[in-house]
């Protein structure tokens, strides 16, 4: 059971309430997690504008989606998990490389380069820093940019994990 409760759509304050019905509209819900965080309009705000930055990143969609769901992994994150596993089918991941992620390094399902982007997800979940040669077999192949998109997708990534964990949020 989720420590706090979830902002109804009629409970919704005014501004939030056209966020919450373009929600139902594309995703036919609204994940409990945005309806914790309309306890505070500013920060669900705030928060949407972020996250909604992901889907517009250089770095390849199925890329992006195995790092945020190895790094969910590594913090047995089961909300975010779920949800992004699915996104991760629309992103072109096989259903494979959506639920082998936590053996990727003896999976045949990934490419040297998803190897090394789950690699640098778990280094960085685990212990902020990457070391200089993980990143520089990273650098050979990602611009700045894919690398800054990289690490942004991570951290945005924990920062979930942890804010659903810690409150123990529940399904959708």
């Amino acid at each position: 059971m989720a420590l706090i409760s979830y902002v109804s759509n009629e409970d919704a304050p005014a501004k939030i309430k056209p966020i919450f019905d373009g929600m139902e509209k594309k995703l036919g819900v609204v994940p409990n997690v945005f309806r914790a965080m309309a306890h505070n309009p500013a920060m669900l705000e705030a928060f949407l504008g972020l996250n909604g930055t992901l889907p517009l990143t250089e770095l390849d969609g199925k890329l992006r989606e195995l790092a945020y769901i190895r790094t969910s992994e590594v913090n047995g994150c089961a909300y975010c998990l779920h949800h992004h596993r699915e996104i991760g089918k629309k992103a072109g991941l096989t259903d494979r490389q959506t639920s082998e992620t936590a053996r990727f390094e003896s999976s045949d399902a990934y490419t040297p380069l998803e190897r090394e982007v789950m690699r640098y997800a778990e280094t960085v979940t685990r212990q902020v820093e990457v070391d200089d040669a993980l990143f520089a077999r990273l650098k050979e192949v990602l611009g700045d940019r894919q690398i800054l998109e990289l690490a942004m997708t991570v951290g945005i990534a924990n920062f979930t994990n942890r804010v659903t964990g810690t409150l123990r949020m529940e399904l959708p």
